[in-house]
Order: C-alpha cells, then sequence, then structure tokens
C-alpha cells in the first residue's frame, strides 16, 4: 500500500506524457510511424497483462489465450463489414460473444490440470486457428486476412494523419485493462486467485470451489484479450489468422516472463518492449545495417526471434522475476545499503 502510494505521483506524470506526446511536437512521438509502433506495442502491453492475470497471479499454463485475442479481432471486423453494425456496437457484441467462448473453453478446459490444461488450451486455440485459416463459413477470408472496411469506421480513425487517434485508443485500452487487472487482484477474488497458485489444497481445505475461481480467472482474462483485439483491428486495419496462433500465446508467456509475473506494470513493459524490439529488429533486417557484417554473424542477426530468444534466456539466467523482479532486487540493495550506512554513522 505505501509502495503504491508514492508510486501514484510518477505514474500519473508518465500517463500525461505519453497522452500528450503525440501532440506535443517534439520527440519520437511526433511521427505517425512511431505512434503506430507504440500503439500495437500498448495493445500488446494490454494483451501481456491479461495473460499475466492467468499465469502470473492465477499459476495456470494455457497455450489457447490468443483464441480470444482473435475472436475479438474478427467478430468485430465480420459484424462491421457484413452487418453494417456501428464500431462500438460491434465491439461491445464482439467481447461479449468472447466472454461466453472463453466460459464454455474454461468450463471443458479446468477439467483438467496442470500440463493436460495447456495441451488441452492449445487444443482449442489449433481448432480456432483452423476455423479461421480454412474460411468455414466463408466469414473470414482464409489465409489472406479480413480487412476492416474504412468506410464504416469513424474518419479520424482513418488515414496516417489521424494516427495519434489509434496511439490514443490503445493507450485508453491499456489504461483501462490496467485498472481492471488491478481491481480485481485486489478483491478478495484475486487474493483466492492467488491462493490458488500457491497451494489449491489448501483453497480447498478452507470450503472455497478451486474450480469457480479458476473459471472466473480464465473468464475475466479471455474478455480482456478480447477487447485487445477488437483494438488492434483498427490499429492494423485488419484481422489476420495468425491472431489465433499458439506462437502469440508463447510470445505472451516470454512477454510476462521477460517484465515479470504477479507486479502488472512487469507485464505491460514486458509486453511493449517485446513488441517494440519485434518491430524494431525486423526494420533492422530489410535495412543495410546488416550489409557489410560476414554471413555468419549477420545470418543469426537478422533473425528477430533469435535475438529475442537470447534476451529471454539472458532473463531467466540472470534477472530471475524479469525487469520487474530486477528492479525490486536493486531497489532493495539499495535501501539496504544506505540503512547499513545509516547505522555506521551512529
Amino acid at each position: 500500500m505505501l509502495r503504491w502510494k508514492y508510486s501514484r505521483p510518477l505514474l500519473a506524470i508518465l500517463v500525461a506524457l505519453l497522452a500528450i506526446a503525440p501532440i506535443a511536437g517534439v520527440g519520437p512521438l511526433r511521427g505517425a510511424g512511431m505512434q503506430q509502433t507504440f500503439a500495437v506495442a500498448f495493445l500488446y502491453g494490454a494483451l501481456a497483462l491479461s495473460y499475466d492475470l492467468l499465469f502470473g497471479f492465477t499459476g495456470l499454463l494455457s497455450f489457447g489465450h490468443a483464441l480470444f485475442f482473435a475472436s475479438g479481432a474478427y467478430i468485430t471486423t465480420i459484424l462491421i463489414n457484413h452487418n453494417n453494425f456501428p464500431l462500438y456496437l460491434a465491439a461491445i457484441t464482439a467481447v461479449s460473444i468472447s466472454a461466453v467462448l472463453a466460459n464454455l473453453v474454461g468450463a471443458a478446459s479446468l477439467r483438467t490440470k496442470g500440463i493436460t490444461f495447456a495441451m488441452v488450451t492449445l487444443a482449442f486455440g489449433e481448432a480456432g486457428h483452423v476455423i479461421i485459416a480454412r474460411n468455414f463459413g466463408g466469414l473470414t477470408n482464409g489465409e489472406n486476412g479480413l480487412a476492416l472496411n474504412a468506410d464504416r469506421v469513424p474518419q479520424f480513425f482513418i488515414g496516417v494523419i489521424n494516427t495519434r487517434y489509434l496511439y490514443w485508443l490503445a493507450f485508453l485500452v491499456l489504461i483501462m485493462v490496467y485498472l481492471v487487472v488491478w481491481w480485481v487482484t485486489e478483491t478478495s477474488a484475486g487474493r483466492v486467485f492467488a491462493a490458488l497458485r500457491d497451494n489449491e489444497v489448501r483453497v480447498s481445505v478452507l470450503g472455497l470451489n478451486p474450480a469457480r475461481f479458476k473459471l472466473l480467472s480464465f473468464v475475466i482474462a479471455g474478455t480482456l484479450a478480447s477487447i485487445c483485439g477488437s483494438a488492434m483491428v483498427l490499429v492494423a486495419g485488419s484481422a489476420a489468422p495468425h491472431m489465433a496462433t499458439a506462437d502469440v500465446t508463447i510470445a505472451l508467456l516470454l512477454m510476462v516472463i521477460l517484465g515479470g509475473p504477479t507486479t502488472r506494470w512487469g507485464a505491460v513493459i514486458g509486453g511493449i518492449v517485446y513488441s517494440f524490439l519485434s518491430t524494431r529488429l525486423q526494420d533492422l533486417n530489410q535495412g543495410e545495417v546488416l550489409a557489410n557484417v560476414p554471413k555468419i554473424i549477420s545470418g543469426p542477426l537478422s533473425e528477430p526471434t533469435f535475438i529475442l530468444g537470447l534476451i529471454f534466456i539472458f532473463i531467466v539466467m540472470f534477472a530471475p522475476g524479469g525487469l520487474s523482479g530486477a528492479y525490486y532486487r536493486s531497489r532493495f540493495k539499495y535501501l539496504q545499503r544506505s540503512l547499513n550506512r545509516s547505522n555506521s554513522i551512529r
């Protein structure tokens, strides 16, 4: 509580700076390209936080979380393109349907535990990917993805000059997801989630129903993921089949581990850093920076996944607890040195 008390002013300043950056006319965020990059990064930060609620706070390792991200994106696009839904109504409907889907998938998957649960969620996720990629029902446009009809979207979201509105939308989604996860984890249900992660048997002994609370966490996390998917359609301009793949869920797992689970802000930082690095490393690969570097070196360096993998290995080996864990350890050491110094003076 004390830590949160002193961090609030800094958090408020950071939020204000990020909010006004696109219109300040200074810094990297004055350009549309960087605004787009940060908009995508914000949404992946929010998506990673939704996964952290499931994995970090509740201890459920799911490999199907991307299914709800994709359902939010595709249902929103289908309702706008084929049913002439207004944007806000399409998004609300998509999130509602995704919540029901999360309830059904969670109810079936949570009949199992451990690695079996992970494999069942993987099966559901891959089934969703197959349905999207094979264009069942003729609604998803198969492997080509489904482009959003720009004529049916508010015009302030269209065009390079309006990229700042997409930036603000993504930033708003990130703040909303953060507040929801913060509220959930601070409630009595959130404390039960943490207890389930640490000792499920003890929760049962206390007379609580572990399955009910696991399902609640699963549904909340899936619903938040669908909100990110609905927003991503606007930012990216289309819904793509890869959104439903296990690769996305594994990337989310890496984001959470990179930033540090159970800290909330750690997952957000991990998602933003991972997304930003993925984008910039791809630009590096397409540029001339590595043109004069020997092939034996430029080959691995030209693969973003290779560099991200090295970063992940470094974090796991030398910074357990991720970036947030490293921060808290360094702060503890600083406070300990300060305390020792004050005691020696006395």
